[in-house]
């Protein structure tokens, strides 16, 4: 067996968004590598079909997502970190916009173009 050894500053184990979004941002701070399943597809960003739960529609309350995510959490999450998490996630959402990744849009009754919140 030929094995080679790999020397970075940061190991990111898995490709979905989170680890993703780390390792460019570590990726201004030292070398990264990122450790993947076989398949580049391969992963829970992608079986979720990229959706991402945040507060952005109109009527969607924070209070209601955290609730949510400790009712989908069975009692395993700390309400502390779903609340910061829920709390961050409108502006994570808008930073991924801005790094051009491409979400489903629809348009409204007004012809305007927006983020399509459905399944």
């Amino acid at each position: 067996m030929n094995s080679k050894k790999y020397y970075s500053d940061f190991l990111v184990i898995g490709s979905g968004i989170a680890g993703l979004t780390f390792a460019l941002k570590a990726s201004a701070l030292g070398t990264v590598h990122i450790v993947t399943k076989k398949k580049n597809f391969d992963s829970n960003t992608n079986y979720a079909q990229g959706g991402i739960a945040s507060v952005i529609a109109p009527g969607d309350t924070f209070d209601e997502h955290v609730e949510d995510t400790l009712k989908a959490g069975a009692g395993l999450c700390n309400r502390r970190a779903v609340e910061i998490l829920v709390s961050n996630g409108p502006g994570r959402v808008n930073e991924l916009m801005e790094w051009g990744t491409r979400f489903s849009t629809v348009r409204d009754s007004s012809g305007s173009v927006v983020l399509d919140l459905g399944r």
